[in-house]
């Protein structure tokens, strides 16, 4: 069950006391890569192996973009749902501001486009 989130706060919504399930597969697929790649590696109790290696890898270490990216990718093609990488575009500006937008084929064969903007690395 994935329960409808507001995708500009990241934060479950709630219509009338009552939070609706998200049934459209793109929806469903957009939602679970926005989360998985704003959270942190073991920040999960539930599933310490997932999220992004932030602290470990990424943060205070001044990897290259491209190693950014790679990490991104990993995480991208490790979500449920997801069949390939159709495109992806990010920036890192010099005060270690990272965004992307990428599009993934879903296994059910449509398309999804997301962009995450200004993540600190």
């Amino acid at each position: 069950m994935d329960l409808l989130i507001d995708p500009n706060e990241w934060d479950v919504v709630f219509i009338n006391g009552a939070c609706p399930v998200v049934s459209e597969r793109v929806d469903v697929v957009s939602q679970r890569l926005g989360v998985r790649l704003r959270t942190f590696l073991t920040e999960w109790f539930v599933n310490t192996t997932y999220g992004i290696p932030y602290m470990q890898q990424i943060l205070g270490k001044k990897v290259p973009k491209e190693v950014v990216d790679q990490i991104m990718q990993t995480n991208i093609l490790a979500e449920n749902g997801v069949a390939e990488i159709l495109s992806f575009n990010s920036t890192l500006s010099t005060s270690r501001v990272y965004s992307l937008t990428f599009k993934v084929r879903c296994t059910d064969n449509t398309n999804v486009t997301v962009t995450l903007n200004e993540l600190g690395v």
